[in-house]
């Protein structure tokens, strides 16, 4: 393993998906997800993933799940192994909800930390921003066993806007979260891994949302019916980590500016 990773016991593969009223949704929304990894299994999980995207003839030179997975072509069985590729090696998968609602307006007023990174002027900064502070203070102070220390992000490069590969050291002690890395997706071929959460996810939540909108017909989409098939597998595998934001939980979070 490369020095880079000397000391590492986990990684963090993150990506995001976004909801807009104007879409159609129900509300404006970002969530961020998160596959662990232990680093001794990263080689492992690699190895596999491109396995099975081989077996059913996946040959795209980066991986993206909406070029996969079609309703013309759902690929049942290939999704249905991603998930149990997640399941078998025990990869704990974590989603956080920002709400542009509830955060925008209030979260302005830390436009005094602002500087050429920093932005919280932006939905997209404040959404990245709440996802690092309270799935920090999630892992460090509800299920401070759940993964091995010590514990670094990786990020497509795209979700931040930055045009190289850009690393990032987190300066407080609050944080055991102790880096995030920002890299072109072809660079870091497990972020095909969030992609692939965060894709069912997303299908799994548009069809609920219909629902909660009043459309109460039976779903006939067979990517939507898998999708949820597969959340539902992981959560009862035990691996999907929803993490709620209530008043406590965010006051904690915040602590890493004192």
């Amino acid at each position: 393993m490369r020095d880079i990773f000397s000391g590492v016991g986990t990684i963090l593969f993150c990506d995001e998906t976004k909801f807009y009223i104007n879409d159609g949704d129900l509300e404006d929304e970002i969530y961020y997800f998160a596959v662990s990894v232990p680093v001794d299994l990263v080689s492992k999980i690699d190895r596999d993933f491109k396995i099975i995207l081989s077996k059913y003839n996946v040959q795209a030179a980066v991986y993206h799940s909406t070029n996969v997975f079609k309703e013309s072509r759902t690929r049942d069985k290939l999704m249905n192994e991603l998930v149990q590729l997640i399941i078998q090696n025990k990869l704990n998968c974590f989603c956080y909800k920002y709400s542009k609602a509830l955060f925008f307006e209030s979260t302005k007023s830390l436009v005094k930390f602002n500087n050429d990174i920093i932005d919280f002027n932006k939905t997209e900064f404040q959404a990245v921003f709440y996802f690092l502070i309270v799935l920090n203070t999630f892992l460090r102070d509800q299920v401070p066993d759940l993964l091995k220390k010590e514990i670094v992000m990786y990020f497509d490069r795209n979700v931040y806007g930055v045009n190289e590969v850009e690393a990032f050291n987190f300066p407080s002690d609050h944080f055991i979260l102790k880096r995030m890395t920002f890299s072109e997706k072809s660079l870091v071929s497990l972020l095909s891994l969030p992609d692939f959460f965060g894709y069912i996810f997303r299908k799994s939540k548009k069809s609920q949302n219909k629902v909660q909108g009043g459309d109460i017909t039976l779903e006939t989409s067979k990517l939507a019916i898998n999708s949820y098939k597969g959340i539902l597998e992981i959560t009862e595998a035990g691996l999907f980590h929803f993490i709620d934001v209530d008043k406590n939980i965010l006051y904690q979070a915040l602590n890493v500016f004192d």
